[in-house]
């Protein structure tokens, strides 16, 4: 890190009167050279940051208003923080921190972050904790003279403090934090030239350790740091090396790790909003600084915001999926937030739908006044799409509208190929949301916990097993130890039929988790809008296993293993009905408070789990379990087994399901015509519809199926319809 003097020594000439700066430090007017340098960005930083320093009063009143706890919480975590650590405080392990608590690699990465600094500056203004302003210079001071002195964890140990997620975010924080405390008399210029080497320090290593594109959202976070401070400090950076290091490598990371689709490519909604953020927080400052950035940024960033409308709730909140790390347990996200941001850059009124009408407490200082008023302001427009995908990053979607009792089905195929780390075990796993509740729900996580490697993988999931082994396989964790762990083998997923349309929909894919046993397995699912799922799970195998369904929830099994049922705080409900019962017990399980449902087979070489998952609103609602033989009542649709006639068509089949005129037949094995009789080369699911003088069959098998009757045969090519007429 250069010295103060040769700081001022190498001004460089794009600052104005930099070279009577120059000679007034050379000779020995220090303070006359600060305060001329410190002056002029001050200036310049009102005109480049989100927010302006000269209207720090007025926008912390705001803030205090529309967010009344947050003076309240932000004294709790500079108190805490002041509490735990000494200004110049250690940057190594190991040491015991100010409270007498040993730091391990999970805490120290968390001090390197400095998350707390911008608490500091908000209690130094809302609880007039004047301390705090030089608490945090002194702490600055000190990590410039650990670097200094080598006293400072170093990225090829795994624990760097200056790796790029880590140094990245401290710039962030201490980025905001600096602009915070300019509003402030008391923020004295040599303490603000000191931030300013700071950042430029933190630049160059920045820029030095990062010449290369490396796949992860840690280079990102530190490439946004390198991009802002460029553009913020842009008379240090007269040839734009800093910002073309940055913009090049954060465009190369919008290519290969945003999908096709709009979703980024570790397929966590936790990153994908990490990296919403990332890109926002570049594309906002450029728009201020009047920085170049290409058009594509501004489509891809788009298309990020329509890719979580895509994936959400009905009742605007997110999934879980993947590493979700803000509230372990939960069982799902906050999308409000984020669909703020979507909507101040392009106003659209889906995004406005989603968005909440004034920004959180964090992105309260990325907005301008306008986009405030703007939010405040917003149009909107609910959704349209019904059942829909994204198929680059293998999430498939099921719904039927977007009123809070509509139902919503969430199935996950995919596996990123180049950074799998924080996947879960999942594949073809799936949550479930219906009448205003998280039905068959997926749980967040977070790293350090001890049950986090669990409740990565699949027993609390929405899956099927064989032999009890989970998907995750061959755990490791990183070289740190911060606790984070990945599976370096998880299943790849194949999907084969996909139609998200009609009233009968369909989804069926495989995957080769359990090849190494010798045992194939296809998950299939229907979906009947606005009354159930059918979920058909197939396993065929050489030798004797046994094979397992899980669904996550609270159950009571009276009359298991034919139905089981949960029950919610409206008296709305799920019921999960296994149609092929034989020779399977229902068992309950669960760890940390999170329970489930797992149905186990007998030990055999092939079995078929047929269930049926049909929420209810209320306790009316509730599944009447038919006598053996007799059809089942399943809202508007009837469960016939076995065979059903009806005037000229008669089929026989494993189940058919009947709503006045359409016919969802599961395991066809015989279809009659009229006078003619069709007997398929191997059973399949189709739809019938039927007309006053045709037939209307659509196949949902993934191959051509033929059917072969006495004098003609039928072909039917996968999801295309085709009308017959019965008596020709």
């Amino acid at each position: 890190m250069p010295s103060e003097q040769a700081f001022f020594e190498g001004l460089p000439s794009t600052i104005p009167n930099a070279q009577a700066i120059k000679e007034l430090y050379a000779s020995g007017d220090r303070a006359g050279a600060i305060d001329k340098l410190a002056n002029y960005f001050k200036e310049k930083s009102s005109e480049r940051f989100y927010f302006s320093w000269k209207n720090i009063a007025s926008r912390m009143a705001e803030y205090d208003s529309i967010y009344p706890s947050a003076a309240k919480s932000h004294a709790k975590d500079a108190s805490s923080y002041f509490n735990d650590f000494t200004a110049p405080t250690a940057w190594k392990l190991p040491f015991t921190n100010k409270a007498g608590v040993e730091m391990n690699a999970y805490a120290i990465r968390h001090l390197f972050r400095q998350h707390k600094a911008g608490d500091l500056a908000f209690a130094y203004y809302l609880q007039d904790k004047k301390e705090l302003l030089g608490y945090f210079v002194e702490q600055v001071k000190g990590l410039n003279a650990a670097y200094q002195g080598h006293e400072i964890e170093i990225i090829a140990d795994g624990n760097g403090a200056y790796e790029a997620f880590r140094g990245g975010n401290r710039m962030e924080n201490w980025l905001l934090a600096h602009h915070l405390f300019l509003g402030s008399e008391d923020y004295l210029p040599e303490d603000q030239i000191t931030l300013i080497r700071t950042f430029l320090h933190h630049a160059e290593v920045l820029y030095q350790t990062n010449t290369d594109f490396q796949y992860g959202n840690h280079q990102t976070k530190g490439m946004v740091a390198l991009a802002s401070i460029a553009m913020l400090y842009s008379e240090f950076d007269a040839d734009t090396k800093y910002f073309d290091r940055a913009i090049d490598l954060l465009g190369q990371h919008l290519q290969e790790e945003i999908n096709e689709d709009g979703f980024q490519f570790e397929r966590s909604y936790h990153y994908h909003i990490g990296d919403i953020d990332n890109y926002f927080r570049v594309y906002k400052l450029a728009q201020l600084t009047h920085s170049p950035i290409s058009k594509t940024w501004e489509a891809k960033l788009e298309d990020m915001f329509k890719a979580i409308s895509l994936i959400a709730f009905p009742n605007g909140e997110a999934p879980v999926i993947q590493d979700d790390t803000d509230q372990p347990m939960a069982t799902t996200n906050v999308l409000n937030e984020t669909m703020a941001l979507g909507y101040t850059l392009f106003q659209d009124e889906v995004f406005g739908y989603f968005a909440s009408s004034v920004p959180s407490e964090e992105y309260y200082w990325l907005m301008s006044q306008k986009d405030i008023a703007q939010l405040q302001h917003k149009k909107t427009k609910k959704p349209t799409y019904k059942s829909s995908a994204l198929t680059s990053t293998g999430y498939y979607v099921f719904r039927d509208g977007w009123n809070d009792d509509s139902f919503y089905m969430l199935i996950s195929t995919g596996l990123s190929d180049t950074k799998p780390d924080h996947q879960h075990g999942d594949a073809l796993g799936f949550q479930i949301y219906a009448n205003g509740n998280t039905v068959l729900p997926n749980y967040q996580v977070r790293y350090p916990l001890p049950e986090y490697e669990f409740f990565k993988n699949s027993w609390v999931k929405n899956v099927a097993l064989v032999d009890s082994i989970p998907q995750g396989l061959e755990w490791s964790g990183n070289q740190g130890g911060s606790g984070f762990g990945k599976f370096n083998k998880l299943p790849r997923s194949t999907v084969s039929v996909w139609e998200p349309k009609g009233n009968v929909q369909a989804f069926s894919a495989t995957h080769d988790g359990y090849a190494d046993l010798g045992v194939s397995y296809q998950r299939t699912i229907y979906f009947f809008p606005g009354e159930f799922w059918l979920v058909k799970d197939v396993f065929e195998g050489g030798e004797p296993h046994q094979f397992y369904q899980n669904f996550q929830g609270n159950y009571t099994l009276e009359d298991a293993p034919y139905i089981a049922r949960a029950n919610y705080m409206d008296a709305s409900g799920l019921d999960i009905i296994q149609l092929n019962n034989n020779r399977i017990q229902a068992l309950i399980g669960g760890d940390k408070g999170k329970n489930r449902l797992t149905y186990q087979s007998e030990p055999m070489k092939e079995f078929d789990f047929v269930s049926i998952i049909r929420p209810y609103g209320k306790y009316d609602e509730r599944t009447s379990i038919s006598t053996e033989g007799e059809a089942m009542q399943l809202g508007d649709w009837d469960l016939h087994y076995q065979s059903l006639s009806l005037r000229q068509l008669s089929v026989q089949a494993d189940y058919i399901f009947i709503k006045g005129k359409q016919l969802c037949v599961i395991g066809l094995k015989v279809l009659k015509l009229g006078d003619d009789e069709f007997i398929p080369e191997n059973t399949f699911d189709l739809l019938i519809e039927i007309d006053d003088q045709t037939l209307t069959l659509k196949s949902f098998d993934s191959k051509p199926i033929s059917l072969t009757g006495a004098d003609r045969a039928l072909s039917l090519k996968p999801l295309e319809s085709q009308k017959l007429n019965p008596n020709q």
